[in-house]
C-alpha cells in the first residue's frame, strides 16, 4: 500500500498550531482542530483586515513591511499636520513616544521600520525640504532636499534613496529627481512627465514611478522606469489615479487604492511584471486614497492603512499577492 511517508520520505506531522512560514505542498495534522491541512498558493491577490491604527490619519509618510510597518506624520480631521509616529507588528499598532521633529503631511518615506527615511511634505503653510532618519525609536534631522515639495514619491532605503516628482505651489514642472546617499541630496535627471501624488517603488538605481497628477491630465496612469541614470516611459497602468499605495521592485510591483479623475476613490489593485500591468480580480475592502503602505514590502506582501474614504479612516488591510502560501483544510467527503 502506498503511503504519504513512502512517497515523500517523511510522515505527516501532528501539531497543535498551524506552522509558519508555510511551504507550498506542505501537509500537517492540526490536533487541536482535528483536521488535516495543506499549504497551497494563491492564484490571485487578496486583502485581509489588519489591526486599526490608533489614530485616524490621512496623507501620512510610510515605510517598512507587512509585519513591521511605520506610519508617520500626516493630518487628522480638523487639524494641521501632525508628527505622530506609529509602529505595526503584523497584528496591532503602537504609538511611538516621540514623533517627527517637523510636523507635516503629504510627505513620503523609504526604508524599514528600524531604519526609515522621511522627507518632503507640507507644513501648512509652507513646503518642506526636511529630511529625517528613524532608528526604531527616535527621529534625527539629516541633510535637506534640494527642492522643497510635497506629494512626491520615493524608492530605496535609508542610506540610498531616490525622490521624484512632487508639487511646488504655482510651479507646473513637477519632474524633479534627487538622490540621497545617507547624508545629502544630489540632483539627478528629471522625469519625462512631471507629476505629483504618484507611486514609487524599487531601489535608488532601479525604480518605477506610476500614476500621479499632471496638467493635463489631472489624474494619470503614466509609468516610468529608472535605471540609475535616466527615466524611460513604459506601459501605462489600467486605472488612472493619484495618492495610491504601492510596494515591490522594478520588475515585480503592486499598486492599490487612490483617487481617480472623477474625483472618486478606487480600491483597484494592479500588478507590475516589469513590462506591463495586470488588474487583480479583487481590491481593497475599504475603498480609499491618501493612505500609507508598507513600501518596503513586496508584490506578494504589503499593507495599506489610514487614508480617506471619505471620511478619514484608521483601517488597515494586509495584502497577500499571487503566489502567497495559504492554508486549506483537507476534507475526505
Amino acid at each position: 500500500m502506498t503511503t504519504y511517508k513512502g512517497i515523500n520520505g517523511f510522515a505527516v506531522q501532528s501539531v497543535a498550531t498551524d506552522p509558519s512560514p508555510l511551504d507550498e505542498g506542505q501537509v500537517w495534522y492540526n490536533n487541536a482542530t482535528y483536521a488535516f491541512k495543506l499549504a497551497s498558493v494563491t492564484t490571485a491577490g487578496t486583502f485581509a483586515a489588519g489591526g486599526n491604527l490608533n489614530n485616524v490619519v490621512s496623507n501620512a509618510g510610510s515605510a517598512g513591511t507587512q509585519t513591521a510597518a511605520l506610519s508617520f506624520g500626516g493630518a487628522q480631521p480638523g487639524t494641521g499636520p501632525i508628527a505622530t509616529t506609529e509602529l505595526y507588528n503584523g497584528t496591532s499598532w503602537t504609538t511611538n513616544p516621540t514623533g517627527l521633529n517637523v510636523s507635516r503631511r503629504i510627505l513620503t518615506g523609504t526604508g524599514t521600520q528600524t531604519a526609515a527615511l522621511g522627507f518632503g511634505g507640507y507644513t501648512d503653510p509652507g513646503l518642506s525640504s526636511s529630511t529625517e532618519k528613524f532608528n526604531g525609536t527616535t527621529w534625527t534631522t539629516s541633510g535637506a532636499m534640494g527642492t522643497a515639495r510635497y506629494g512626491l514619491a520615493g524608492a530605496g532605503i535609508q542610506t540610498a534613496t531616490l525622490a521624484f516628482g512632487g508639487n511646488v505651489t504655482g510651479n507646473p514642472t513637477r519632474n524633479w529627481s534627487e538622490s540621497f546617499n545617507g547624508t545629502s541630496w544630489t540632483a539627478t535627471p528629471t522625469l519625462n512627465t512631471g507629476r505629483t501624488y504618484l507611486a514609487g517603488f524599487g531601489t535608488q538605481t532601479a525604480a518605477i514611478g506610476a500614476g500621479g497628477g499632471s496638467n493635463p491630465p489631472i489624474s494619470g496612469n503614466i509609468t516610468e522606469s529608472w535605471n540609475g541614470s535616466s527615466w524611460t516611459t513604459v506601459n501605462s497602468m489600467n486605472t488612472q489615479r493619484t495618492l495610491l499605495g504601492n510596494a515591490g521592485t522594478q520588475t515585480l510591483g503592486v499598486v492599490f487604492g487612490g483617487v481617480t479623475p472623477a474625483p472618486a476613490n478606487t480600491g483597484a489593485t494592479e500588478l507590475w511584471n516589469g513590462t506591463s500591468w495586470t488588474s487583480n480580480p479583487t481590491g481593497l475592502a475599504t475603498v480609499r486614497g491618501r493612505g500609507g503602505s508598507a513600501r518596503n514590502g513586496s508584490q506578494t506582501s504589503s499593507l495599506y492603512f489610514g487614508g480617506e474614504t471619505p471620511p478619514f479612516t484608521n483601517a488597515t488591510e494586509e495584502w497577500n499577492g499571487p503566489g502567497s502560501p495559504v492554508t486549506q483544510t483537507i476534507t475526505t467527503s
